[in-house]
């Protein structure tokens, strides 16, 4: 398994990690297949997306509608009142986008548009390392050739 940190300044801030993932797996020597990459904590979030300053606010908007940092209806999250933290949103946030994806590595590479980045989240009220696991896709085993097959079973 490899690991990448990140330094995070907190609330709301996003990372572009596509470069450092393709590179780790390069440097790993792994073979085709699809790259796990799992974002550790519960107040954080991975995606896929054209990584741009207005679809970075869209995204933003979209989930402060969802859980916004204090309930619509002037009260407390429960997460709140069970744990004295008052970082019930980033929760709700970290589970809408979840924590975990797969990417396709091929021929060396990662096998998405060039458009297409893999970004990290932190909802969370302050700042942290935070660390993103990948699971490598194996590399490919050599072929056999059917008289080696044979030779091997006996």
């Amino acid at each position: 398994m490899i690991e990448l940190t990140v330094e995070s300044t907190g609330l709301n801030s996003h990372y572009d990690l596509t470069d450092r993932i393709a590179a780790a797996l390069q440097e790993h020597g792994t073979g085709d297949g699809l790259a796990g990459v799992f974002a550790h904590g519960s107040t954080i979030g991975l995606t896929v997306m054209r990584y741009e300053p207005g679809a970075v606010q869209d995204l933003l908007r979209a989930l402060e509608r969802i859980a916004p940092e204090s309930p619509a209806d002037g009260g407390r999250y429960l997460h709140e009142l069970t744990t004295a933290d008052p970082n019930g949103f980033s929760h709700l946030k970290s589970s809408l986008l979840g924590t975990s994806l797969l990417v396709p590595f091929r021929d060396g590479r990662l096998a998405m548009s060039p458009s297409h980045r893999v970004v990290l989240f932190d909802f969370d009220l302050k700042p942290a390392t935070r660390r993103v696991f990948l699971d490598a896709p194996r590399p490919a085993t050599p072929a056999h050739s059917p008289d080696e097959i044979k030779e091997n079973s006996r």
